[in-house]
C-alpha cells in the first residue's frame, strides 16, 4: 500500500530541527496571537520565524493586514 503523500509531508515537517522551521516561509506564513497588554487584548501578527510584525485591536484586521500584504495566517493549536 502506498503512502499518501499529505503523510509523507507530515512526517518531514516533524523532523524539521527548530531553526529550519523558522526559515520555512518565514516571508510568506503569519500567525495571530492575542496578548495582553496593560489589561487590553492586542492581536499580534507574527512571522513564521516568531518575529512580531504589528499589533492590532481586533483580530479582523490582523487576518486582512495579512491578506494585504500576502501572508497566509495560519492557525496554532
Amino acid at each position: 500500500m502506498e503512502t499518501p503523500k499529505n503523510d509523507i509531508r507530515e512526517e518531514g515537517l516533524r523532523s524539521l530541527s527548530s531553526e529550519g522551521l523558522a526559515i520555512l516561509g518565514t516571508d510568506q506564513v503569519a500567525y495571530i496571537r492575542p496578548h495582553d497588554v496593560n489589561g487590553q487584548t492586542v492581536f499580534v501578527v507574527h512571522g513564521a520565524n516568531g518575529k512580531e510584525l504589528a499589533g492590532f485591536d481586533n483580530r479582523n484586521s490582523a487576518l486582512a493586514a495579512c491578506y494585504e500584504h500576502e501572508l497566509e495566517a495560519v492557525s496554532l493549536h
